[in-house]
């Protein structure tokens, strides 16, 4: 297995946010569910996964319990490709407004409310193993570790 490189961590290029704290998932297996709580931003992501053993786990809750529930189901041969949204200010904090994901099986969402700054970025040479980000109230933040694919 190669080395596992981040690929991008999204913020606001002031970033403050009180009581918020780094965090990094990366499952023992494939992602097979993405819940996001969204109203006019991204309240919070959560991710489901299949471990070593084959039982299904969760991952903490990342962000806050506001805004609806949105669960993504991945089929069985289904992989992230891309990860784009925006980014903005809330109560004086920086927040994820927005975020969608690609896959080889197609596009899901946009959850949230399109406001603020655009990111995206996909892996076009290796594969997402996993986020990481920053959270408190809400999802101040998000990136993605991935694992690179080496010709030669």
């Amino acid at each position: 297995m190669g080395k596992v490189v981040t690929k991008k961590l999204v913020t606001n290029e002031h970033f403050s946010c009180s009581g918020c704290k780094p965090w990094i998932f990366i499952p023992d297996r494939r992602i097979t569910e993405i819940c996001i709580r969204s109203g006019n931003f991204i309240d919070s992501i959560r991710f489901t996964y299949i471990d070593h053993d084959h039982l299904q786990k969760h991952s903490e809750t990342y962000g806050g319990d506001g805004g609806t529930p949105h669960n993504i189901s991945f089929a069985y041969d289904e992989y992230i490709t891309e990860i784009c949204g925006t980014v903005g200010v809330f109560l004086g904090m920086n927040v994820v407004t927005s975020i969608s994901f690609g896959t080889n099986n197609g596009p899901y969402g946009s959850y949230g409310k399109h406001e603020g700054s655009s990111f995206s970025f996909q892996v076009t040479q290796g594969k997402f193993v996993g986020f990481c980000g920053i959270s408190g109230r809400f999802l101040n933040s998000i990136g993605s570790p991935f694992l690179p694919y080496y010709s030669g």
